[in-house]
């Protein structure tokens, strides 16, 4: 009876592992879309795969004066998406779901690519984020979606 038990067992166990272990796709239909995101595949697969913008992290620092700067930030990592807003002309300092609230429709007008001059961008980025015209010092550092990092940079 002991042996019985334990073939009983036995099967039960490897017809679930078996039944669980099956990668098959069954009832997908012919036309269903695919996953043909593979430029968001990278070395360490570090990327999600939804990318609302052409970037996958965003950064924005204007300096005014030595003590007062405006900084945005935009990570677009596999654990989530981060947002940052630090505004010392206005005392404001958001991050998260409220941060990302304000910026996306900012980042959504934002059309550069990595071939895109350092001039057309930071003009872009002045225009869409009504940076004022008494800035120091405007830098943008940018990861497309295609593993590209960039930095812009204008100094008055």
């Amino acid at each position: 009876m002991r042996i019985f038990k334990g073939l009983l067992v036995f099967t039960l166990v490897a017809g679930l592992l078996y039944g669980c272990n099956k990668n098959e796709e069954k009832d997908v239909a012919t036309n269903a879309p695919t996953n043909q995101n593979t430029t968001n595949q990278q070395a360490g697969d570090n990327v999600t795969d939804q990318v609302p913008f052409n970037f996958l992290e965003f950064s924005l620092d204007v300096d005014y004066t030595a003590t007062e700067s405006y900084e945005v930030e935009y990570e677009n990592k596999k654990n989530g998406i981060e947002a940052k807003i630090k505004d010392e002309r206005t005392n404001e300092k958001i991050q998260g779901d409220e941060a990302y609230t304000k910026i996306e429709p900012l980042l959504k007008q934002l059309t550069f690519e990595s071939t895109t001059s350092n001039d057309e961008v930071i003009d872009q980025v002045i225009k869409v984020f009504n940076i004022t015209d008494d800035y120091q010092s405007i830098e943008v550092e940018v990861e497309f979606a295609d593993g590209t990092e960039k930095e812009f940079k204008r100094i008055k």
